[in-house]
């Protein structure tokens, strides 16, 4: 055992080494409406006036900073979100009343009633009966990846002050790593399981869950087809569905309650016609690195689901009041540019008037389409190593994660397409254009841009940057760190050293939240769960996460949902991170999964140790 700890030991070394959903308040009051973008970001507005909803909304709207146009007494357009066409679908903004007695939203067409008491809402939806998942009662949510669907995973709610331990609850699988983000609507939390490595028979096979947030106790689970052994998506809340995206090739449709006896509902299976590009030998004929894992993880914006497929397309669908999904567009991209897209979801933001969808490739290049029509805008290779590609010699590498600034901007994380990659680069690129603008040669996870700035975790690269400038022309050395940007990539402040970060960090209510990628044996430098303050990257609080295992590496963002934190790691575990302290492990819950060395990113690391410890022997 000893051995084999040092050789994850030297694994993370040697990784390390080389490596806005913005709402005013989340207080409704006695009588408040929400503003529902219909993209993941929410407003909740107190009513201080009286006449129609048509004109309660309009003076919050505005008071919240968001522009209105209205036609007659209906709106066409809050902020960026105006009546428009996706795919020949309209998406509208629609009135919803709060019923106290059923405790849900109902529709009204009449927006020019007067407006009497209690809670209304007004939603960017193209079919009433998709209702918004935020309600007076829980009136925060964390609906999509990154939180809405520009992942800008800033959180409009809050987290705490100081962190208990034990933790207030988790909740252990035998089904194998959570590697999903933690979606959270109403009092449910949502997340797969990807199945145990090594198993056999049914074991290996991933799973769908929904959980009680508040206690940790199961509402109702899914049992999944086994695909390629890696289910690293996340879910898609939409109203009351639920989309996961699966290696198998399937995009399932769930009601999101369930059957109300445990039971999951499937309303529809979307089977995706995978083709990839061959030559007559049989091979694929792109360059980059080729993933056989279905869609990536699903966004929802302006009435329509967009997601990448491993053969190279993006997809845009819609879905029917029951839950089925209905082709709206398919973007394949000519054969010149065209590569696999995995994992990373589409990013989706307006430009000069225009909602445009932002993707990137395992052939290096950045799409920008227009969401509504599909129609290529402009691509461009952001990263195309060849045969410097060490890890997987002569492939461009990946463009991946992207983050939109306020200036119009595009953030991308390129690296070599390794799972702990040992190349890269942060690019800045016009979301207009394409064209390159700066770079930063390091390696790090997901921009979290606040306003004028970015937060990242950073790690150095061989042959990258040494050192950093900073906004007063400091230099800052470039070391295994968050840190905080303007937007032009200077330097505000860099905290203390963090052992390996890969998920992105979670901004809410001015405090970074960064999970640890490392297992909980490694603490203090590996399991944890860090608040750093984001004005001056001082850390607020760190706490260790138990109970854990040699295997529980983490590549899930926090959720920060009412004071609570949600996080969830390869040992099959969940953990609900809050100021009240919960049981201490052997009380209940205890784990019943050792993942162990199964996990795929740490045999490609153990065999980089080893390659590195037989070039040491031999040499020196």
């Amino acid at each position: 055992m000893k051995k084999y700890v040092s050789v994850i030991m030297a694994a993370a070394v040697l990784a390390i080494i080389f490596m806005p959903a913005v709402s005013v308040s989340a207080d409704t009051g006695d009588a408040s409406m929400l503003i529902d973008m219909g993209n993941g970001t929410t407003y909740w507005c107190e009513i201080t006036t009286t006449g129609s909803y048509y004109s309660i909304t309009k003076v919050c709207a505005e008071s919240l900073g968001l522009d209105v146009t209205s036609s007659g007494d209906s709106i066409s357009k809050i902020g960026d979100m105006s009546d428009h066409s996706v795919g020949g679908q309209t998406c509208k903004w629609n009135l919803y009343i709060w019923n106290i007695d059923t405790e849900k939203w109902n529709y009204c067409s009449d927006m020019s009633s007067s407006y009497s008491e209690g809670y209304f809402a007004v939603g960017f939806y193209p079919d009433t009966s998709i209702v918004p998942a935020e309600t007076p009662d829980n009136p925060t949510a964390w609906t999509v990846y990154g939180g809405d669907s520009s992942a800008s995973n800033c959180s409009d709610s809050y987290g705490m002050d100081s962190a208990a331990t034990p933790v207030e609850w988790y909740k252990t699988y035998s089904t194998g790593y959570v590697d999903s983000a933690i979606i959270v609507a109403g009092n449910y939390l949502y997340h797969t399981t990807g199945g145990t490595y090594g198993a056999t028979g049914s074991d290996k096979d991933p799973w769908v869950y929904c959980i009680d947030r508040n206690t940790g106790m199961l509402v109702w689970s899914y049992h999944m087809a086994y695909g390629q052994g890696y289910e690293v998506t996340s879910p898609l809340v939409v109203g009351d569905m639920l989309i996961v995206t699966a290696t198998n090739g399937n995009v399932y449709c769930f009601d999101r309650y369930g059957d109300g006896n445990g039971n999951a509902v499937v309303l529809d299976i979307l089977v995706l016609d995978l083709n990839y590009p061959i030559d007559s030998n049989g091979d694929i004929t792109w360059e980059g690195r080729t993933f056989y894992t279905g869609g990536t993880t699903p966004i929802y914006d302006s009435g329509a689901i967009y997601f990448g497929t491993s053969d190279g397309h993006v997809l845009c669908y819609s879905l029917t009041s029951e839950g089925k999904f209905v082709e709206l567009w398919d973007y394949n991209p000519s054969s010149s540019i065209k590569g696999c897209f995995y994992f990373h979801a589409p990013v989706i933001a307006d430009i000069n008037g225009v909602r445009m969808l932002f993707i990137g490739s395992y052939e290096g290049f950045v799409y920008a389409l227009n969401a509504s029509t599909g129609d290529e805008i402009w691509a461009s290779q952001a990263i195309d190593l060849g045969d410097a590609n060490k890890p997987h010699p002569g492939t461009p590498g990946s463009a991946g994660s992207i983050s939109v600034t306020s200036e119009g901007k595009l953030l991308v994380c390129c690296s070599d397409g390794g799972l702990s990659s040992l190349t890269g680069y942060l690019l800045c690129m016009d979301a207009a254009t394409g064209k390159s603008e700066w770079k930063l040669d390091f390696l790090c996870n997901d921009p979290v841009v606040v306003g004028d700035y970015f937060y990242t975790y950073v790690s150095p690269v061989s042959g990258g940057a040494l050192t950093l400038t900073g906004v007063d022309g400091t230099e800052y050395a470039v070391t295994n760190a968050v840190y905080k940007f303007d937007l032009n990539g200077n330097v505000v402040w860099v905290t203390e050293n963090y052992q390996m970060i890969k998920a992105s960090l979670t901004y809410a209510d001015g405090v970074l939240y960064a999970m640890d990628y490392s297992a909980g044996i490694f603490y203090p430098t590996g399991g944890g769960l860090t608040a750093i303050n984001a004005e001056d990257g001082s850390q607020s609080w760190r706490i260790k996460l138990t109970p854990y295992s040699s295997g529980s590496y983490s590549m899930v963002s926090p959720t920060v949902i009412d004071g609570k934190i949600y996080v969830g790691n390869d040992y099959g575990a969940i953990y609900c991170v809050s100021d009240i302290q919960g049981q201490a492990y052997g009380d209940s819950g205890e784990i019943v999964l050792s993942n162990g060395f199964y996990h795929w990113s740490w045999i490609l690391l153990i065999i980089i140790v080893v390659v590195a410890f037989a070039f040491l022997i031999k040499f020196y």
